[in-house]
């Protein structure tokens, strides 16, 4: 491909370091190798084939994806091994099982009995399982059944013991590390969802339930824990990127960032000391000015 200048882009443009993409890539692929857990990228923040293979160092393997469409189009590319990493929609249960029919290996989350009475009136063809991974709450405030309830034990139990389903894992996103502010904030929310998730597992084996553990958010596997090398997989995705909200949040350094908003000027305002540029709200930031601190501006 022939190179172009920055100059000649359309704009706005998102302009991406690869090279900086493949240092995250290489440096989370490392941590998990230390702490001896799987690596499950999330694929929702680039949704591209080129950041896939480089953060699944080229395995085409292990992902997570946020909807279906992403799913298929990362099956139609020649992926496998894939969690749909959204509490079922019963309006999905069709084209999850045309996923599952069609790769070795995709997977679903439930987080409510409803859903897995949807996958008992569609059992897979060929002797094929359902795959399923329990969402768990464990202080995230989301989606997922809550760790403490007697609901999420007795539904782990339900899809034990239901015809044609798999209990894969327990699945847990620690969404409140973005909260944080600094690294021993992060690692405190990193070590709660261990914890719980850990304790859950323990429940589960005490009554000869036996499944694998996930948790995952890019702040958290950007410094994780020790005691997250007891878990099975880990699942964060921001971090090919990176972005400002991360460089505050403490995952991150600004010069870790791999990505940044091309944008011209078109208009300048000397009345009120502003210029106008090509590059609207949401091209920017879904954050917003405000919710960032100023000397990050």
């Amino acid at each position: 491909m022939k190179e172009k200048a920055l100059s000649s882009l359309c704009t706005p443009a998102l302009v991406v370091d690869v090279d900086k993409v493949k240092r995250n890539a290489r440096m989370m692929i490392e941590r998990c190798q230390n702490l001896g857990v799987q690596l499950r990228p999330h694929m929702k923040t680039h949704k591209t084939l080129e950041c896939a293979d480089i953060m699944t160092g080229g395995s085409r393997r292990c992902i997570a994806v946020s909807t279906l469409a992403e799913a298929c189009f990362y099956a139609d590319h020649g992926f496998d091994d894939i969690i749909y990493a959204y509490s079922l929609p019963l309006d999905k249960v069709e084209r999850c099982a045309d996923l599952s029919e069609r790769l070795d290996l995709f997977q679903i989350l439930l987080d409510h009995p409803h859903a897995l009475d949807e996958l008992k009136k569609r059992p897979l063809r060929d002797g094929r399982l359902w795959h399923v991974w329990l969402k768990l709450d464990c202080g995230n405030g989301r989606a997922g059944v809550l760790h403490s309830q007697p609901e999420a034990f007795s539904l782990a139990q339900a899809i034990v013991g239901t015809k044609g389903v798999e209990l894969t894992g327990v699945y847990a996103h620690c969404g409140n590390s973005y909260n944080c502010r600094g690294v021993e904030q992060i690692q405190a929310v990193a070590q709660e969802t261990t914890d719980l998730t850990l304790q859950f597992m323990e429940k589960l084996k005490a009554s000869g339930i036996t499944c694998k553990s996930s948790i995952g958010s890019t702040p958290s596997c950007s410094h994780p824990v020790k005691d997250m090398g007891k878990l099975s997989e880990v699942h964060p995705g921001n971090y090919g990127f990176y972005d400002v909200q991360q460089s505050v949040i403490g995952s991150c350094t600004l010069e870790e960032v791999a990505v940044k908003v091309l944008t011209r000027v078109i208009g300048h305002c000397p009345h009120r000391n502003q210029l106008l540029i090509d590059c609207g709200w949401c091209g920017l930031s879904l954050d917003g000015a405000g919710k960032l601190p100023l000397d990050m501006l």
